[in-house]
């Protein structure tokens, strides 16, 4: 079994965050779930994907109402 782990550094770039930032969520419950073995901290790209689903959004368009 193959698991792509992305770093805390490497995640934060990619959100344009802090690490601090990612620990912050983490601790408020907000942010990706995360893998944690010893001092390893990691986070699967498919709890990645699933997290920013939560965050997508369709675009509107214009005129229509709901």
């Amino acid at each position: 079994m193959t698991v792509e782990l992305s770093s805390p550094k490497a995640l934060a770039a990619t959100l344009g965050i802090s690490v601090r930032t990612l620990n912050r969520w983490h601790a408020l419950r907000k942010g990706p779930a995360r893998v944690k073995v010893g001092r390893l901290i990691g986070y699967r790209q498919t709890a990645i994907a699933r997290w920013l689903d939560i965050y997508e959004v369709q675009p509107v368009v214009a005129g229509a109402r709901h």
